[in-house]
């Protein structure tokens, strides 16, 4: 993030792998949701995945519905997580108004369904998201895609099991409350955070040495991770409905020749090759339902359907 940039966010608070998009991997693929959600044009797919850093403000909408995991926030979601925790009532911001909330990520247009279900699992009263400053933002489109995915959640009950959440666009309806420290809860904090600045450092070696070999790993986008690890978290009457809001179904129909295609193109490793006379195997968990599996079978013998449809 540049110095003295307060009022939106940039193309810098954007993880950008290229190899991992869709259309890089196949490229009759009609993948183009970043490009669709997009308020500012600023991503193009001519000739492959590219960002215009003169157009983007980092609404990080794009990193919201990217299913291969091309586009993703830059800023740790477990330690702004780990922030919000520490207090009862806590406020999640932005850059805009980081200075009155408990945490902050550069948009809260990034706060996908998966993020927002992990928020209310993970926290045990109410979450207020910061959206006083939204109105007069270049970004106030990610708004009503915020508050779509909210609705979203809770018309599938999904946000009976946790924190009641709230979105605030009144700077006077909030009630900011920072965090009281005694003795103990000094040491605590400290101790959270040099523990996450290791996993900070050893995660970014990690991300380094993996990146020689991008296109071949199989891995699922981060908010699907943080979806899987907490799943447990669910009450068992909400995990049917968890399956149908975020889950789908791969399938084979007969003229399946067992070339295993799908599963070399695959990007979160959800199939897997299987037996020689039999289809790949599938990994329910490991799919986001991109369909680019369905897309590349010549023999049109891979299905993709929704959990329960």
């Amino acid at each position: 993030m540049a110095d003295g940039r307060t009022d939106t966010g940039s193309g810098e608070d954007l993880q950008i792998q290229v190899s991992r998009c869709l259309r890089m991997r196949f490229s009759e693929s009609s993948c183009r949701q970043c490009v669709d959600i997009c308020p500012h044009e600023a991503v193009t797919l001519d000739g492959g995945l590219s960002l215009n850093p003169d157009q983007c403000h980092g609404c990080l909408l794009c990193t919201s519905v990217c299913p291969a995991g091309a586009l993703e926030h830059g800023s740790d979601f477990a330690a702004c997580l780990a922030q919000l925790s520490r207090v009862p009532e806590p406020l999640l911001g932005c850059i805009r108004t980081k200075e009155n909330s408990n945490a902050a990520v550069a948009c809260l247009g990034g706060l996908s369904e998966e993020h927002l279900l992990v928020l209310c699992l993970s926290l045990p009263d109410v979450l207020t998201l910061n959206l006083s400053d939204c109105a007069d933002c270049t970004n106030n489109a990610m708004i009503n895609h915020l508050r779509q995915r909210v609705s979203t959640l809770s018309e599938a009950g999904l946000l009976s099991g946790g924190c009641r959440m709230l979105l605030t666009e009144s700077a006077s309806e909030l009630r900011f409350q920072g965090e009281a420290f005694d003795r103990r809860n000094f040491f605590k904090s400290l101790r959270s955070s040099l523990f996450q600045g290791v996993a900070a450092i050893l995660s970014t070696t990690c991300e380094q040495t993996e990146q020689r070999s991008e296109y071949a790993r199989k891995y699922l986008p981060v908010r699907r991770v943080l979806l899987n690890k907490n799943r447990s978290e669910l009450p068992q009457e909400l995990a049917v409905p968890a399956m149908k809001q975020f889950d789908s179904i791969i399938s084979f129909g007969e003229c399946c020749t067992r070339c295993q295609g799908c599963v070399a193109i695959c990007p979160t490793g959800a199939l897997k090759s299987g037996l020689p006379d039999a289809p790949p195997g599938f990994d329910q968990l490991l799919c986001t339902g991109c369909g680019v599996c369905t897309e590349f079978c010549l023999d049109g013998a891979v299905r993709l359907s929704r959990f329960l449809d």
